[in-house]
């Protein structure tokens, strides 16, 4: 891939394909919170994927269940149960091999499913901040239903400079609505009285305002792939084109690296429409460094795989959320 390829590539991850025109609902109640996810791509980035293997994020799953369940969740974290686990241990290590390894120019995050659904999220934190020492943005993800059982730690977190990004998926108008923006405003509340920096360690969406849609087909209580034929079409739409670190291996989006326990928990593993997906090769993270460069090129292009996603969205309020799927799946063994 030459410069202009890699370049066009690249900066097609920032403009990714949305069909609706959006207002937003004026009870939003933390627009002035409201940042984009990513850091504007360096102006070098093309050198840097040359030097080493090179991304824009590195995605952490500290916990695979959700104790929500948004429709449309790109992570497939609506049939996820909380309990879904899987090991820290072995993601500690797994770590270790692959951050000296590779490049991320702006952000890893710790998420779910919902990551302060398991207590060790914060020693993930503890080895990313130690091993980056400030030179890449840290953020842990959550819905913020939580947070009053672990705001000490994640403000202690804050005050090093990691970021706390919290997604509302639920109005405030209504019960956990508001219940869970009432924990966010306590901890803005805290935060500001220990001085914490909160305009660049706080960042808050309300997708609940906003617009998602379908990645995978959903009735009734199964998943389908869509087949849409059309690779480039459905990679325009993805929405998160995002490296995932996930039982020793590398991972195109999270939509792949989460298949297995999404057909799980619905009972379709053993589908044939899903095979060729479950097949997908996944990258080990001590593979030759030639495969972690090819890696970083799969991310941002369309693959085989992206067929399985929509490509012709019907749009939908976030809002909506999933009843009677959610079931305890293991984190799948891919060795």
């Amino acid at each position: 891939m030459n410069e202009q390829e890699y370049l066009e590539a690249s900066s097609r991850l920032h403009r990714r394909r949305r069909d609706i025109k959006h207002r937003w609902s004026p009870f939003r109640e933390f627009v002035e919170y409201y940042h984009e996810n990513f850091q504007p791509q360096p102006k070098d980035v093309y050198q840097q994927s040359l030097e080493k293997p090179t991304f824009r994020m590195l995605s952490i799953h500290s916990h695979n269940g959700c104790n929500l369940a948004c429709k449309g969740c790109n992570h497939h974290s609506g049939v996820l149960a909380p309990g879904s686990k899987l090991s820290i241990d072995s993601l500690l290590k797994d770590l270790e091999i692959l951050l000296p390894r590779i490049n991320v120019w702006s952000h890893a995050s710790v998420l779910g499913g919902e990551a302060l659904l398991e207590p060790r999220s914060e020693e993930v934190l503890n080895l990313l901040e130690d091993f980056y020492q400030g030179s890449v943005f840290i953020k842990i993800f959550s819905n913020g239903l939580l947070l009053p059982q672990n705001q000490d730690w994640i403000l202690d977190h804050m005050k090093r400079g990691t970021i706390l990004r919290i997604s509302l998926h639920q109005s405030p108008l209504n019960k956990i609505g508001r219940r869970t923006y009432d924990n966010v405003h306590n901890l803005v509340r805290v935060a500001k009285q220990e001085g914490i920096d909160l305009k660049n360690t706080l960042e808050i969406s309300e997708p609940w305002d906003d617009w998602w849609f379908d990645l995978l087909q959903w009735d009734g209580k199964e998943f389908h792939p869509w087949e849409s034929g059309d690779k480039e079409k459905s990679f325009s739409y993805c929405t998160a084109p995002n490296l995932q670190l996930y039982s020793g291996k590398l991972w195109k989006c999270p939509s792949i690296a989460y298949l297995h326990e999404t057909l799980t928990s619905t009972g379709q593993l053993d589908d044939p429409e899903w095979e060729k997906y479950l097949n997908y090769h996944a990258t080990p993270i001590d593979a030759p460094i030639e495969e972690l460069f090819a890696m970083g090129y799969q991310v941002i292009t369309p693959h085989e795989i992206c067929t399985k996603c929509n490509s012709d969205p019907v749009w939908y309020r976030a809002n909506k959320q999933l009843t009677g799927v959610k079931k305890v799946a293991p984190q799948y063994d891919t060795f």
